[in-house]
């Protein structure tokens, strides 16, 4: 996000893509029409509800805003326009998350962060409902994996499930940063995210020229228009599906409690992102597998795939060749 009151630029993205990246086209028309969008703001923003409009009539539904960075025992930080920003926002139809920048160094001080975070977002008003958002990118991190871990489950002790980790693709890949929440990945001038099963991309930081970061709400946690696949027979619901199955396999979605994963064309190297996700727990026909490099892949209808190591049977169906 690159809101540190220290202005501390995004290493992992800069040395991937150089200087003076802007928007490109990443999606298919199709697909945009499906993913909702989100902005980030911080107080570099404006605080009216014009500015606030100006978003939501181009078709965004959300936005997180920067709420805290550090904590009350050390260089604690809120911020200054977060009260009106928030009041803005809602004003204008967004849905609102929060993010906290993180800065902790030790289990401890993530334990505190997390404590002032959450003691701040109820100033305002903001139930332990709200999406929240670790924002996991300082280069002085000493180890970021462990204490967002830490971070996240004292925010959890605390009442807030609905937590998200933050971070730039360059860290995901390194394992620098859990899983164990919904992850929303930055990464520019590309066309896809880079990281399996992300839940949000933030694929700029200059939306339509407005020094705005901007990202595609796979999972409709942001914007509060969580989707689920068309195609493809749910077992629990019934819904219909073409072709019809006649073999007796079903598969479980095992992913994290109230989100879902990626729904794909195509699948291994040849995938692209359908548009939409498959809830944890749900239940879905199998028509058909095949295994590449190892990794078994389940064929919903048509060219919809999705990943068997996410399911309850990660190693294929024996009843289907």
């Amino acid at each position: 996000m690159h809101h540190s009151r220290k202005i501390v630029q995004k290493l992992g993205i800069a040395l991937l893509l150089g200087i003076g990246v802007g928007t490109a086209t990443f999606v298919s028309n199709a697909d945009a029409a499906i993913v909702g969008q989100f902005a980030d703001v911080a107080s570099y923003q404006p605080d009216d509800v014009v500015f606030f409009k100006s978003l939501s009539t181009n078709k965004i539904a959300g936005v997180v805003i920067k709420l805290t960075e550090g904590s009350a025992d050390g260089a604690a930080y809120v911020n200054p326009k977060a009260g009106t920003q928030i009041k803005a926002a809602q004003a204008a139809g967004l849905k609102v998350s929060l993010y906290h920048y993180a800065q902790y160094s030790g289990a401890q001080d993530a334990k505190n962060e997390a404590d002032f975070f959450a003691d701040t977002a109820a100033k305002y008003n903001l139930g332990t409902d709200t999406v929240v958002v670790a924002d996991v990118e300082d280069s002085s991190l000493p180890d970021p994996y462990n204490d967002t871990v830490s971070f996240q489950s004292q925010l959890a002790a605390r009442g807030f499930n609905n937590q998200v980790t933050y971070s730039m693709a360059s860290w995901f890949w390194a394992n620098k940063v859990p899983r164990n929440y919904p992850i929303w990945v930055a990464n520019y001038g590309v066309n896809m995210p880079g990281v399996d099963n992300a839940t949000a991309w933030q694929y700029t930081n200059n939306y339509n020229g407005q020094h705005v970061d901007m990202s595609y709400d796979f999972g409709g946690l942001f914007t509060g228009t969580s989707s689920s696949s068309t195609g493809g027979t749910n077992i629990d619901t019934g819904t219909p599906t073409t072709p019809t199955v006649t073999q007796n396999a079903v598969a479980q979605i095992k992913y994290v409690p109230g989100y879902g994963i990626a729904l794909w064309n195509g699948y291994a190297s040849s995938r692209s992102y359908a548009g939409r996700t498959l809830k944890h727990a749900s239940r879905w026909k199998v028509l058909k597998q095949t295994q590449v490099d190892g990794h078994y892949w389940y064929n919903l209808g048509g060219n919809q795939w999705i990943e068997a190591q996410y399911t309850d049977h990660p190693n294929g169906f024996s009843s289907l060749l």
